[in-house]
């Protein structure tokens, strides 16, 4: 059975709600290592997110030049 289609809009809002989640944990005070691993996956994801982001801005760039 075929998954549905996700948009890379969606993908790109999740990942950045994901983030921002992962951002708010490291700021509620876990330990230091917790704190280190909460902020670098936060860092990461919001990378994702940003190139997913670059992605669809770019289709667009492609689509107006068409």
């Amino acid at each position: 059975m075929p998954m549905p289609q996700v948009s890379d809009i969606a993908v790109y809002q999740k990942l950045s709600e994901i983030a921002d989640e992962l951002d708010e944990l490291a700021r509620q005070g876990a330990s230091l290592v917790g704190e280190a691993a909460l902020i670098t996956a936060g860092r990461t994801v919001r990378g994702m997110a940003n190139a997913v982001y670059k992605r669809i801005m770019s289709d667009q760039d492609q689509d107006l030049d068409s």
